[in-house]
């Protein structure tokens, strides 16, 4: 018999991948899952240092770079020299970035809410309470 702990990480790891997938699909292959995560990841840093990137996603800067060049073409994110070393490069993102995020972002929330909309209201509650109460456990543990 399969543990409730392996069922629970089974179901929340595929529900994050079937979501992630239809919102590529639905992004029409502008982005990658990776480069999506990039995106992610520059917005809450601000700017950020290639190699900080790098580090991030456990790759060298070289990748990183490649994948840079991608989302600098399709005009994501573009690159700063650092005021402070002017060796160091810079990436930040442009409105158009800014644009697809939010895009993905209005895009799970309605693929979410069409799949709790499938359950009862008691249903979705119950399962939104007690995600949250997990996080929370998972965050004070963290601490």
């Amino acid at each position: 018999m399969t543990s409730l702990a392996s069922r629970f990480q089974r179901s929340v790891t595929q529900l994050n991948r079937l979501f992630a997938s239809m919102i590529m699909d639905r992004l029409n292959s502008q982005v990658t899952g990776t480069q999506m995560y990039m995106l992610h990841y520059i917005r809450e840093s601000g700017k950020c240092r290639l190699t900080e990137l790098a580090d991030k996603l456990e790759v060298k800067p070289s990748a990183v770079t490649v994948m840079i060049d991608r989302l600098e073409k399709a005009e994501f994110v573009k690159r700063t020299n650092d005021p402070a070393d002017r060796r160091v490069i810079l990436v930040e993102l442009t409105g158009e970035g800014e644009r697809i995020l939010n895009q993905a972002h209005e895009m799970r929330e309605q693929i979410i809410g069409s799949y709790l909309n499938k359950l009862d209201a008691d249903e979705a509650a119950i399962a939104t309470d007690v995600l949250e109460k997990m996080v929370s456990y998972a965050q004070q543990a963290d601490d």
